[in-house]
């Protein structure tokens, strides 16, 4: 049953929620490629789509707009699907579980897929319309771009015309995108050997951060529940024998992880010292956050006796160091644009295999030499640490354009429907802007969207008036 059929806009809400219903997180696009190419062909639009999945259209203009200069309108197709620790919900599987009350619009337990799905929805309301007069539009709809905009990379613009371009991947009214960080994804395989152990199984799990966008919300000093986790662990080895079983949380690397979950083999006589040891590192982490992320919750669960495969003593030892070595975070603030981050990392995934425990971090930054820099910097680390390092997904930095004529037609056109000036930005997060730039020389491009709350975690939300004025506005522009 349709939720979201009586919030206006209904025609994009309508779209919305039929992406919602295709399951579409990241490098699990093959259903919402075929939902957008079908699309098109029902419509009789010129449609095509790659071997990334990549979906590209042509629409001619409109009657009067057909000798106009063309436009590209994009977005990117995936989403970061993330859920509570309570949520039975199969991501890979189903649909989300849409929600609202008239002025929000969130999914039950999960992530919404606002970013980017509303871009998606924009679109294909706009191509279903029969009375929107526009321009000839060239669409771009990408993939996997919250992994690393491994779309993008590979995408082939080559017969494209036209030389600007609005990308619809920003989560705040007013706000006009027009430079960006670079990045590159780092993953380190840390080996481990198993042993046999035999002792109290007890379960360590870190949950209630906020988590968050690691672009966006990089600065706002949230909780890492991975680094935090392996924190608790390595304040108790001062104190207690005990071996790691497994240690997992966050599931992209430009997702602050808000959960994380550790199983390990204590010696029964330190059971009371993990105990201790754990509430005193809670204590001081709950602390240190109060003001940052005050929902921090540390859960100590005593499971029984039990044997089980264990990372050896030196493993154990050597990856809770390994992490704590690691710069994460905020590393340097722009001298040149105040309260912009300069460069940053995060550690957004943990994953423990039979033989090693992943780690993934994203590395941002708007100087190149200082992203490579770092680069070098968390390399060294694991593989002092005996790691296998891979490097993906590297993408370029949008640089501002000092002019820039469709930015000034895009201002024009704001401050007639809102009777303000818009606010002109650079941003630490990554957008496809920068790719996309550096495939079709001389593009000028502008990123737009609607107001969105805590993207990439289960507290996003999507405002319905934002939705609705930026609609209007997108319009306006292609008039």
């Amino acid at each position: 049953m349709a939720v979201l059929n009586n919030i206006e806009p209904k025609e994009v809400f309508h779209f919305f929620e039929e992406i919602c219903n295709i399951p579409h997180g990241s490098q699990n696009l093959q259903k919402i490629s075929d939902y957008l190419v079908s699309f098109a062909k029902e419509r009789g639009i010129e449609v095509s789509a790659d071997n990334a999945l990549n979906v590209i259209m042509k629409v001619p203009g409109t009657s009067g707009y057909e000798d106009k200069e063309p436009i590209i309108l994009q977005g990117h197709m995936d989403m970061v699907a993330v859920k509570t620790a309570d949520s039975d919900i199969n991501l890979a599987n189903e649909g989300l579980r849409v929600k609202t009350d008239g002025e929000y619009v969130w999914a039950d337990g999960t992530s919404l897929g606002g970013d980017d799905g509303i871009a998606v929805a924009y679109i294909l309301a706009l191509l279903d319309s029969k009375d929107i007069p526009h321009p000839p539009l060239e669409i771009v709809i990408t993939t996997d771009e919250e992994i690393g905009m491994l779309g993008a990379a590979v995408l082939n613009l080559s017969d494209l015309k036209s030389k600007k371009m609005i990308n619809i991947d920003n989560e705040e009214e007013g706000v006009f995108i027009t430079s960006c960080a670079g990045g590159v994804g780092f993953g380190a395989e840390f080996p481990i050997k198993r042993v046999e152990k035999t002792g109290v199984k007890c379960r360590i799990s870190v949950s209630g951060l906020l988590g968050g966008h690691s672009g966006e919300m990089i600065d706002k000093g949230r909780g890492n529940a991975a680094i935090i986790c392996c924190r608790v662990l390595r304040e108790l080895l001062d104190s207690a024998s005990f071996n790691i079983v497994s240690i997992n949380g966050g599931v992209a690397d430009n997702a602050i992880p808000p959960e994380c979950d550790s199983f390990i083999i204590v010696d029964e006589k330190d059971v009371d010292k993990v105990i201790d040891s754990v509430k005193k590192t809670f204590d001081d982490i709950k602390s240190e956050l109060e003001l940052k992320d005050p929902g921090l919750l540390i859960s100590f669960t005593k499971e029984g006796k039990e044997t089980a495969a264990c990372l050896d003593d030196k493993a154990t030892k050597d990856f809770l160091k390994m992490i704590g070595m690691m710069p994460d975070g905020v590393q340097v603030m722009s001298a040149a644009i105040k309260g912009l981050v300069e460069t940053s990392l995060n550690l957004g995934i943990m994953s423990t295999k039979e033989d090693r425990i992943v780690t993934v971090q994203a590395v941002r930054s708007s100087i190149d030499s200082a992203k490579v820099t770092l680069l070098k910097k968390i390399t060294d680390i694991a593989e002092m640490f005996g790691c296998k390092v891979t490097v993906a997904g590297n993408y370029p930095g949008w640089q501002f354009r000092q002019n820039s004529e469709l930015r000034d037609h895009m201002v024009e056109v704001y401050k007639k429907l809102y009777g303000k000036e818009p606010k002109i930005e650079a941003i630490h997060a990554g957008l496809e802007c920068g790719i996309l730039s550096n495939k079709i020389e001389g593009l000028d491009c502008i990123s737009i969207g609607p107001d969105m709350q805590d993207i990439h975690s289960t507290k996003e939300k999507l405002s319905v008036q934002s939705t609705a004025r930026v609609w209007d506005y997108l319009k306006a522009v292609l008039a």
